[in-house]
């Protein structure tokens, strides 16, 4: 039986870096009694390793060819300037981490669906986009791609568990 310490030392650790997944304008904020209104107008603006994927998106060609899962191989986030940084070296013991997402969680699920899938998303409507069509949901966007055809996608979904 393997301990923490010995399969560090061992050199076999990986990085894991969590990758939240929320729906626009719903990051998961925290909050004290008593400074809830000042907490709602700091939420407005709070800025998440996903929200944050989008810029490079558009400002670097590079990273159109990574799924939101393979970002932290090539780019680091920088916490205290919030924002996703271009590596200098390293990244192969790096693993990008989404949290699962219940099915009952509909467009949520149907979001983290799209991450698995589409490369250099610009924006959340852009995940939404479909042959240069805006659909209205999330799901609507994995019916049209035919993400959702047969059970191709519990299968895609089931594998991806015994990965991680």
């Amino acid at each position: 039986m393997w301990r923490l310490n010995e399969f560090i030392l061992s050199g076999k650790s990986h990085t894991v870096v969590r990758l939240v997944v929320h729906l626009p304008d719903q990051q998961t904020t925290v909050y004290q009694d008593g400074q809830e209104e000042e907490t709602v107008a700091r939420a407005a603006t709070r800025q998440t390793t996903l929200t944050k994927w989008f810029e490079p998106n558009k400002n670097d060609q590079d990273s159109h060819n990574y799924l939101y899962t393979d970002i932290p191989h090539y780019y680091i986030f920088n916490k205290n300037a919030m924002k996703w940084q271009k590596r200098q070296r390293g990244g192969e013991q790096v693993i990008g981490r989404m949290p699962v997402v219940n099915i009952q969680d509909s467009e949520r699920h149907y979001l983290r669906l799209l991450f698995l899938r589409k490369l250099g998303a610009v924006s959340f409507d852009d995940l939404k986009t479909v042959d240069g069509i805006v659909c209205n949901t999330f799901q609507q966007a994995c019916e049209m791609q035919g993400l959702l055809e047969g059970d191709q996608h519990w299968y895609d979904t089931l594998n991806e568990a015994i990965q991680t």
